[in-house]
């Protein structure tokens, strides 16, 4: 009987997990449309890189907390007094933390000129510190509370959706955007703040046996990768707004979020087939480790070659469609960016499951540190000459120096090549995919229309061309499908 419950627990956390995802994705997809009409390129150029900053200093008060947390939660969830012991530990610890970044926003505001003359929308942005430290949303994940997460989520964009759509009606609404913004990433953090009541009783807390300070050292190491990964994430809309305009990271901000949107459902689907392999090598179970690795990896390839395709052909009417006619300089940052949903979606992989499971992190770390260099470098020479699109050239180049890095220095511990047979399969089923869409472009209809077809004829000519080869993974969809109707 244990063992069927915990089994039914996995499949429904799972449908929790995958409506979270998929809504995740939507919201983006549903509101960034309207925003970019409504702020325009100058305002979201000004949230996006005061938000940048702000995101600099929480990662710094959260010091790899949010990973480690989830481990040792998940670690003690079954010891009751345990779990409640250092869950107050860890939120004191953050919290002290947060006293910092504070400091850190005061000195920024006071004495940066870019920051001072925008100092209420800083401030305004500035609530995701404190927000992100009480909302211990690592609590939540340890516990495995994944239905609570999804109806949290599920509620607080549906908040946000309508605050956006009613509340924000010019660019003169820039707060309100930017309170709207903040409350999509934090609001959940109030609703777990509160909702914490219900595992934690404060009087059974033994106050006097807490010991923050034992959580520090373990933190560290976590925050130091999560830094250096965090230059891609922040870094160019920072150097962009210091170096170039607010409207060029408005611009570059546009196709970030566009790329991050289709970098969700690389992921997202990809870990779909990926399970655990830090398992396999626990168990010593190394071909089952090498053959599951390597068809992972060979989706990757079959969802994010055509992709990286798809946009650079399709990027003036993804970007009209999306962000309108004003953003249409984006529409060469789109196209040079595009290659990072390969370059990410793989080093994602290469990195987090098969070099992590093998305990090689420190591999990981100089392949994104050569990254970070790279990014950090790139951006200093070519932004000041091309603006977003400098950053644009810098991002996808250090995205490629990541993924050939760990390549390289880690070849003895990957079990399959980059350039494999299914790369260059893919590779010229998605060259034929696009080929026609030159066709479609020239058609007599409005931007929409033909922004709809280059979907559809892309998808449908794409799709045969893996049916007619019997790709592995189209017919894994199709036997699953099939099960299911049979069932």
């Amino acid at each position: 009987m244990i063992v069927f419950h915990m089994a039914k627990s996995v499949k429904v956390n799972y449908v929790f997990n995958l409506i979270n995802t998929a809504v995740g994705l939507l919201f983006p997809i549903v509101t960034f449309p309207y925003v970019t009409r409504v702020v325009m390129a100058e305002g979201l150029g000004r949230v996006q890189f005061l938000s940048s900053i702000i995101n600099y200093i929480t990662l710094l008060t959260a010091l790899g907390i949010p990973l480690y947390a989830v481990r040792e939660i998940a670690r003690v969830r079954d010891n009751i007094t345990e779990r409640n012991k250092t869950t107050m530990e860890i939120l004191i610890l953050h919290v002290i933390l947060c006293l910092v970044g504070y400091a850190i926003v005061f000195i920024l505001g006071i004495t940066v000129t870019k920051i001072y003359n925008d100092i209420g929308l800083f401030l305004l942005l500035s609530l995701h510190i404190i927000l992100s430290a009480i909302g211990v949303s690592w609590f939540y994940q340890g516990v495995e509370d994944f239905g609570y997460i999804t109806i949290r989520s599920l509620i607080v964009r549906l908040l946000c959706l309508i605050a956006l759509f009613t509340l924000v009606k010019s660019k003169d609404d820039l707060y309100i955007y930017a309170g709207v913004q903040v409350f999509s990433e934090v609001g959940n953090y109030l609703f777990n703040f509160f909702h914490l009541k219900k595992y934690i009783s404060l009087k059974d807390i033994p106050w006097k046996e807490l010991n923050f300070k034992r959580h520090l050292p373990p933190a560290l190491k976590i925050f130091v990768l999560n830094l250096i990964t965090s230059i891609y994430v922040n870094l160019d809309s920072v150097m962009l707004g210091f170096l170039s305009t607010n409207v060029a990271v408005g611009f570059y901000s546009s196709v970030t979020r566009l790329t991050k949107a289709l970098l969700g459902i690389v992921g997202t689907l990809g870990s779909v087939l990926l399970p655990r392999l830090s398992n396999y090598v626990y168990n010593g179970n190394i071909e089952a480790f090498k053959s599951t690795s390597n068809k992972a990896y060979n989706f990757i390839l079959t969802m994010a070659i055509p992709m990286v395709f798809g946009l650079v052909i399709s990027a003036p009417e993804l970007i009209k469609v999306m962000c309108g006619s004003e953003f249409a300089p984006a529409i060469s940052t789109m196209q040079i960016v595009a290659p990072i949903v390969l370059f990410i979606g793989a080093s994602s992989f290469v990195g987090l499951q098969v070099l992590y499971s093998q305990g090689k992190e420190n591999l990981v770390v100089i392949s994104t540190l050569v990254g970070a260099i790279i990014n950090f470098t790139l951006n200093w020479i070519l932004i000041p000459h091309w603006a977003q699109d400098g950053a644009a050239i810098a991002t996808t180049l250090a995205e490629f120096s990541v993924i050939t890095t760990m390549f390289i220095i880690g070849r003895r511990y990957i079990p399959f090549n980059a350039l494999n047979k299914t790369f260059l399969q893919i590779s010229i089923f998605s060259l034929l995919m696009v080929i026609p869409l030159f066709l479609v472009k020239q058609l007599p209809y409005s931007v929409y229309i033909l922004f709809l077809l280059e979907i559809l004829v892309a998808t449908t000519i794409y799709l045969l061309l893996l049916l007619i080869t019997k790709n592995e993974f189209l017919t894994l969809v199709f036997e699953n499908v099939k099960k299911r109707i049979n069932k």
